[in-house]
C-alpha cells in the first residue's frame, strides 16, 4: 500500500525548484501517494508559512529560501553573509557532512529533518533605475529584501532602502511598480518577470543562496526503514540534480535577459571591494556571535 505524502512549495511550473520536485515525484512515486500544492502563494499564502506549514505535519515535505528560518534557526544566517564564497563549488562543498549534520540535528527540535541545500542561485541587483557602478548609485532606491532582519540590514548598510517582501507580496509590488530595485538570483528576476519593470541588472554575486529542503520528523520517523532509505537517496539524487540545473539556468537565463534588451553588466572591481568593505562588519559580527560556526565552512 502507497504512504500518502503531501509535498509544498512556492513556485511555478517553469521554476527549476518545481522542476526538480516533479523529477523527485517521479523517482518515489512507486512508493507514495503524492499530492503537491506547487505554489502556496497563489491560495494567499506566504511563502514563509511553508515553515510551519511543515512543521505541524499539513504539508510533509518543502523548500524555502534559508533566510525564512532564521527564526528557528538562528545559525542559518551564516548563508546570507555577503561574500561568503568566492564560487558555487566553494559553496557546495561547505554544506557537506559536519555542516550538513549540525543543520539536521538543530532542525530535529523543530520537527523537521533536513534532506538538502538546494541552489537557490547567486544573487545580483536589479533596479528600474540605473546599474549600480558605485555605492552612491545604491542611495535613495527602495530595494526589496526578503524579511530576514539581515538581509534588511546589509542592504540599508549599502545605501539603499530596505522594503522588507515576503515572496507572495513582492510579486504584487513588482505588478504595481511599488520598489526601485530588488536582489534576487537570475532565476527569479526572470520567473517574476521583473525584466518587465526593472531593466537594469548588475551581477553582484553578493550571497550564493541555497534553499532548505526538509520533511516533518514525526512524519519520516513513522515511515518503515525501507521508505526511510528511500527518501534519503532520492533526496540525494535530487540534490545533484537540482544544482546541475541551477549552474546551467545562469547561462541560458543571461542569453534571454539579454534578448529582451535589458542593460545587465558585471560590478567592477573598485565597488565590488567597496560592497565588501562595508559588508565585512556583517561577518564579525555573526562569528562573534557564532564562534563555532567558524568550523564548518571552508574556503579557497
Amino acid at each position: 500500500m502507497k504512504q500518502n505524502i503531501i509535498i509544498g512549495g512556492y513556485q511555478g511550473s517553469s521554476s527549476l525548484h518545481t522542476k526538480s520536485v516533479q523529477h523527485f515525484i517521479n523517482e518515489i512515486s512507486n512508493n507514495f501517494a503524492i499530492d503537491f500544492v506547487m505554489d502556496v502563494t497563489i491560495n494567499g499564502d506566504k511563502a514563509s508559512s511553508l515553515i510551519e506549514k511543515t512543521q505541524q505535519g499539513e504539508i510533509h515535505i518543502s523548500y524555502l529560501l534559508s533566510s525564512y528560518f532564521e527564526e528557528i534557526l538562528p545559525e542559518i544566517k551564516i548563508l546570507d553573509l555577503p561574500y561568503l564564497f568566492n564560487n558555487r563549488n566553494e559553496a557546495h562543498n561547505s554544506l557537506k557532512s559536519d555542516f550538513f549534520d549540525y543543520i539536521d540535528t538543530k532542525l530535529k527540535d523543530k520537527n523537521l529533518k533536513l534532506l538538502g541545500f538546494w541552489d537557490n542561485g547567486i544573487r545580483h541587483i536589479s533596479s528600474k533605475i540605473k546599474l549600480i557602478k558605485n555605492l552612491s548609485d545604491c542611495r535613495g532606491q527602495i530595494i526589496r529584501t526578503t524579511p530576514s532582519p539581515l538581509h534588511i540590514e546589509i542592504f540599508r548598510k549599502l545605501g539603499f532602502t530596505p522594503k522588507p517582501l515576503d515572496v507572495r507580496d513582492f510579486k504584487i509590488a513588482i505588478e504595481n511598480n511599488d520598489i526601485d530595485a530588488q536582489e534576487n538570483p537570475l532565476t527569479n528576476y526572470w520567473n517574476f518577470e521583473v525584466y518587465k519593470k526593472q531593466e537594469f541588472v548588475t551581477l553582484t554575486s553578493h550571497i550564493f543562496g541555497f534553499c532548505l529542503f526538509v520533511i516533518n520528523d514525526n512524519y519520516f520517523n513513522k515511515l518503515s526503514d525501507l521508505k526511510k532509505n528511500l527518501l534519503i537517496k532520492k533526496s540525494k539524487e535530487v540534490t545533484d540534480y537540482q544544482r546541475q540545473l541551477a549552474i546551467d539556468e545562469d547561462d541560458i537565463l543571461i542569453k534571454k535577459i539579454k534578448s529582451e534588451n535589458i542593460e545587465i553588466a558585471n560590478i567592477d572591481d573598485e565597488c565590488l571591494e567597496d560592497f565588501k568593505s562595508v559588508t565585512n562588519a556583517f561577518h564579525e559580527s555573526y562569528f562573534q556571535t557564532y564562534p563555532h560556526m567558524k568550523q564548518y565552512i571552508k574556503t579557497e
